[in-house]
């Protein structure tokens, strides 16, 4: 299964992860990297998902993820 989702930008550095129905299903924030000055990353985060958060570093790999978890989160 692949599922549909969406974001809807919240603030300069949030955004929200909405299922094909227009759920709020979870949350992805950019955070600078403070490892390596000038980069950021960003932490895809699933509403009542076990596994916690996930860190990503490639921004074009975000959405790969987050449907991803979405996919093949255990309670949903």
């Amino acid at each position: 299964m692949s599922s549909t989702i969406t974001f809807t930008r919240v603030g300069d550095d949030e955004a929200r992860i909405l299922d094909a129905d227009g759920d709020h299903v979870g949350d992805v924030y950019r955070h600078d990297d403070i490892l390596n000055p000038g980069e950021v990353f960003y932490v895809v985060h699933l509403s009542e998902d076990p596994r916690g958060p996930v860190r990503v570093h490639e921004r074009h790999r975000v959405r790969e993820v987050a449907r991803h978890l979405l996919d093949t989160h255990p309670m949903l």
